[in-house]
C-alpha cells in the first residue's frame, strides 16, 4: 500500500474543488481522493499524483522567489538611475547659478525640446531666473 498523506490530500481536494476548471490531473486527484474504498492500484496512482503536485507547488514557489529577486534587482537599478539623474541635474542647476556657459546650456535644454512639455511647468520658475540673469 502506498503511503499517502491524508491531511495534504484533503487540502488539495478542497482547493481543487474550488477551481472553476481544474486540469485533468487535479480532477483525477479529486476522484481518487474522494473514493471511500481505494484499491492498492488507486493508492499507487494517487501517491504518484500527490508527489507530482508537491513538485509543481515547489516549482511555483521557486519561480515566485526568482521573480521577487529579479524585481528587486530591477527596482534597485531604476532607483540608482533616478538618483544619478537627480544628482547630475542638481549639479547642472548649481553650476548654472555661477557659470553663464551652464546657464545658456540649461536654456537650450529647455528651448530645444529636451524637457517634455508636461514637465516644463515644474522648472518654469528656474528657467525664468536663467533668462533674467
Amino acid at each position: 500500500m502506498a503511503n499517502i498523506d491524508t491531511e495534504h490530500l484533503e487540502l488539495l481536494i478542497t482547493r481543487f474543488k474550488g477551481f472553476k476548471s481544474p486540469n485533468d490531473t487535479q480532477k483525477l486527484i479529486i476522484a481518487l481522493g474522494s473514493k471511500l474504498e481505494r484499491s492498492d492500484e488507486d493508492n499507487k496512482k494517487l501517491a504518484v499524483l500527490l508527489k507530482a503536485e508537491k513538485a509543481a507547488d515547489k516549482l511555483i514557489k521557486a519561480r515566485a522567489a526568482t521573480n521577487k529577486i529579479m524585481n528587486a534587482e530591477k527596482t534597485a537599478a531604476r532607483k540608482l538611475d533616478v538618483r544619478k539623474k537627480i544628482i547630475w541635474g542638481a549639479a547642472l542647476k548649481t553650476a548654472s547659478e555661477t557659470s553663464p556657459y551652464f546657464a545658456d546650456m540649461m536654456k537650450k535644454l529647455y528651448d530645444e525640446g529636451f524637457i517634455a512639455e508636461k514637465d516644463k511647468d515644474a522648472v518654469r520658475d528656474d528657467y525664468n531666473v536663467l533668462l533674467n540673469s
